[in-house]
């Protein structure tokens, strides 16, 4: 297998049988100068929006195979799937006669790009709903306005004869199906005269009468079992007990329709159909949201009553309530010397690889979700190889030893040589030993089991969590996370985010202890606290906080397709930070326009040597068929400080986040560098033949200086010139405040700034993020900082270049209405946090954003600052 496909895993074997190609090819689109009439009646269908003879049993193959085409033929943006599901969740799409109209919910309506159908043939037939119907022509729609409705009342006219659909669901010949959907005329419905009962009702749905609607007419006129009722429009009668007739009336935005009945409840009928629709039947999206408000800030729980209150930092938001689970240390017990050194020796070299094979299956997992802090696990695997303590550990077991013994001595030896280190960053690094040395000796030592959890939500209280044991939650009913230790930007912080987990963190040493197995608690990080035996009213109101939260976030998933613009009209770009092909899958799905940001450092630490060009122009290729041709921002080899490349041997430095990393790093081996630039320059060329253009951009990290800046743009430049490539934006992270000062006089040059907020934050504060007493003080609201990004942003603006923010603070809702605020025009996040950000953006005004952020300037604290943007109150 090539490296490409170890690193990004081989392709799904569950495939539809003899499955066609996704079309590649546009579908034909309508005239742009035509009237929104002619449109309607010139919607056509061509040969590449249907596929004959497909074996398959599986709906839900089906509806993939249907939200893939969508896609590939410019019709919805994104993975559609989901909108077709949920739309069979609500109700069946099955018409009649062996079809089915499978078509989006209201929610993902902005992922329509413009009206077509795909339309799949399955002969043997698929069983569509509860009921038993069995499908055999899918055609699968995606509506932009009511533009669909001709095509679909020229489908259900056709499909109503049941030897015509019985005739396109088995014929071999698309242009059957392609001259019944595209005739210019058909047999109208019969006009049959009203019966004597009558009632008039105005078509008020924006839409029309199309699928849904029709679907919920049917289903209350069929209550009406003996009772006769017609539906009709101008001259077009239908059955109202049949969707499928309902829908060959063509009704749509204000047609007066008669609705008439006859038999014992015909005025019940009547009356009843025609005040659904006089009311409105397509409400669905207003119902789901009704009690949604983008600007909702959950607050703290008020008037608390409890047994124990703890305060620490809040490090990730919501709340929750649920009994405690305290993580205690294991004791691990073994015995010094062994009886067989080979007998140890096997149990050592099978723990080491055991180990490894778990260190990489919580690597993947957080990979799409917090991709920094699952490069902490791949270190982790490099230390189970590192020779000091592989040999130390040999040593001990050639001499009599344990195997349990040997790891042990040798890893204390590390720790302790560490100690002495005049060095906060690499004696953090004491964490990472100690959570490899538990992992292996509970490989080696029978008696010692993993942590047994509950079975029942619970909320983990816990000392403090490395990265694997924060990674091993997922998939447990932990609730929540509280440690004693830690801050709001550590790695069990970001990771607690990428989870969706509430935490409160830095709740102080040994302060645990007073809270018991089982006790009922409430986190709640927005006031920073863990309540421990709340009352009976402080629980009823927990409850409704929780309903709360999860409306908050409900809301914010269903609106994230739609765009982030604010009311008075200024486009923000949501954009996602990525890392692998897995992550740019998430992308489109989760509602991101693009990549701000793509750390290609992984590609390089997942690798035991340099990945070759044609390797790393396969990785970005594969991304690019994700997105197609929307931006892609590939950040050059930002290694060094917390992220080593085993392969490169770069030397242990006193402080390396002040040492040879990112773009220093890329000058020192030059040829590493140039050989990078080669394959992004070459995926170019790939993109534009292919596709006639591409998003391709490139930045370089740790620009401090304009030297450095200048030697990296004509390093790109010379390899461009050598491959004659198109010209790519090059850009620079604005991480350092030596960058910031100069900011001005980068702009000039540039084509874009994007600022790393994580480093700025902790450069320009002078504190390490991860720093065990610190961290907690290293936050974003800092008034410097916010200083800092308005004097970038000015510069920027000065000479017309754009600047985005990538990092946790652009993740943050507050924090994005002030990044906003200052003229920001990008921010890049992970795809998880994608709606959240947009949401805050859609419910207000620029002008507001501005003038809340200019309050912000002429603040003194963080606190003040963070007080400032507790509530949105002022942007309403």
């Amino acid at each position: 297998m090539s490296f490409f496909k170890k690193l990004f895993g081989g392709q799904d074997e569950s495939k539809i049988t003899e499955k066609p190609e996704v079309v590649e090819k546009a579908a034909m689109a309508a005239a742009p100068q035509e009237s929104p009439a002619a449109a309607e009646d010139s919607l056509t269908v061509s040969p590449e929006q249907v596929v004959l003879n497909v074996q398959e049993a599986d709906k839900e193959k089906i509806l993939r195979l249907i939200s893939e085409n969508l896609s590939s033929l410019g019709l919805v943006s994104g993975d559609y799937f989901e909108a077709l599901t949920g739309r069979e969740e609500k109700v069946s799409t099955y018409l009649i006669n062996g079809v089915a109209i499978p078509h989006g919910v209201n929610e993902a309506k902005d992922q329509v790009i413009r009206t077509g159908v795909f339309i799949v043939q399955v002969p043997e037939g698929v069983v569509w709903n509860d009921k038993g119907d069995v499908a055999r022509l899918i055609v699968g729609i995606a509506a932009k306005g009511k533009d669909h409705l001709k095509l679909l009342e020229r489908l259900t006219t056709v499909v109503m004869d049941e030897t015509t659909a019985g005739q396109l669901a088995t014929t071999t010949n698309k242009n059957d199906i392609l001259d019944a959907l595209n005739a210019e005329k058909q047999s109208a419905p019969e006009q049959l005269e009203d019966y004597a009962v009558t009632a008039e009702a105005t078509v008020v749905d924006t839409e029309g009468m199309h699928a849904r609607p029709a679907s919920l007419i049917a289903e209350r006129a069929a209550t009406f079992s003996e009772t006769d009722i017609r539906i009709r429009n101008d001259k077009k009668t239908a059955n109202p007990k049949s969707m499928a007739t309902l829908l060959t009336m063509g009704a749509t935005l204000g047609d007066v329709l008669t609705i008439s009945a006859q038999g014992p409840e015909a005025e019940q009928a009547v009356q009843a159909l025609a005040a659904m629709i006089n009311e409105g039947l397509d409400n669905e999206e207003e119902q789901d949201n009704a009690s949604y408000n983008p600007l909702s800030v959950l607050s703290a729980l008020p008037d608390v009553q409890c047994r124990l209150t703890l305060r620490g930092s809040a490090a990730s938001p919501g709340i929750t309530m649920a009994p405690a689970f305290r993580l205690h240390a294991r004791k691990m017990k073994f015995e010094e010397n062994a009886q067989d050194p080979g007998a140890e020796a096997r149990r050592f070299s099978e723990a080491l690889t055991e180990a490894a094979g778990q260190l990489d299956k919580l690597q993947a997992r957080l990979q799409s979700r917090a991709p920094n802090e699952a490069a902490i696990l791949h270190a982790q695997k490099q230390l189970l190889q590192d020779e000091l303590v592989l040999t130390d550990s040999e040593k001990f077991i050639v001499n009599g030893k344990t195997a349990a013994w040997a790891f042990h001595q040798a890893i204390e030896k590390q720790v302790e040589a560490l100690k002495k280190v005049d060095n906060e960053r690499l004696r953090a690094r004491i964490a990472d030993l100690i959570d490899v040395r538990d992992r292996v000796l509970a490989l080696i030592v029978e008696a010692v089991s993993a942590v047994d959890y509950p079975q029942t939500d619970f909320i983990l209280m816990a000392k403090d969590l490395t990265p694997s044991q924060t990674a091993g939650l997922q998939g447990l009913k932990v609730r929540a996370i509280c440690t004693e230790l830690g801050g709001p930007n550590s790695h069990m912080a970001i990771l607690a985010r990428a989870l969706g987990l509430p935490a409160v963190v830095g709740l102080g040493d040994g302060t645990l202890k007073d809270i018991e197995d089982g006790e009922l608690v409430i986190v709640d990080p927005q006031a920073s606290s863990v309540y421990a035996g709340p009352d009976a009213a402080t629980q009823k109101n927990g409850v409704k906080w929780i309903a709360q939260w999860e409306q908050i976030r409900k809301g914010e998933d269903e609106q994230k397709h739609k765009p982030a613009e604010t009311l008075d009209g200024r486009h923000i770009d949501v954009v996602c930070n990525i890392a692998t092909l897995e992550d740019a899958k998430l992308v489109l799905g989760n509602g991101g326009e693009g990549v701000g940001l793509l750390r290609t450092e992984f590609l390089f630490e997942s690798s035991e040597t340099e990945p070759p060009v044609e390797t790393q122009c396969d990785t970005l290729k594969a991304i690019i068929k994700e997105l197609g041709s929307r931006q892609l921002i590939v950040r050059t080899l930002d290694i060094g400080g917390d992220k080593a490349v085993s392969w490169l041997h770069i030397p242990q430095e006193a402080n390396p986040f002040l040492g040879m990393r990112g773009i220093r790093l890329s000058f020192k081996h030059e040829d590493i560098f140039k050989r990078q630039l080669e394959a992004i320059y070459q995926t170019a060329i790939w993109q534009k033949e292919t596709a006639g253009s591409t998003g391709l951009h490139i930045m370089f990290p740790m620009i401090g200086k304009m030297s450095e800046w200048r030697k990296a743009r004509d390093i790109a430049e010379g390899v461009r010139l050598q491959l004659n490539a198109p010209r790519l934006p090059l850009g620079v992270m604005i991480e350092v405040p030596s960058a910031v000062m100069i900011a001005e006089s980068l702009a000039k040059e540039v084509d874009f700034f994007s600022i790393g907020s994580n480093d700025l934050t902790q450069y320009t504060l002078a504190i390490d993020r991860l720093h065990p007493e610190l961290s907690s003080d290293a936050d974003s609201y800092h008034p410097a900082l916010v200083k800092m990004i308005e004097m970038t942003v000015k510069a920027a603006q000065s000479y017309g270049k754009w600047i985005g923010v990538c990092g946790n603070a652009a993740a943050i809702p507050g924090l994005a209405s002030l990044l906003v605020g200052l003229g920001v025009n990008e921010l890049s996040v992970s795809p998880a946090n994608v709606g959240a950000v947009k949401n805050i953006i859609r419910a207000v005004s620029y002008g507001k954003l501005q003038e809340k952020a200019q309050k912000a300037l002429q603040l003194e604290t963080s606190e003040e600052i963070m007080a400032l943007y507790k509530t949105n109150e002022d942007l309403l």
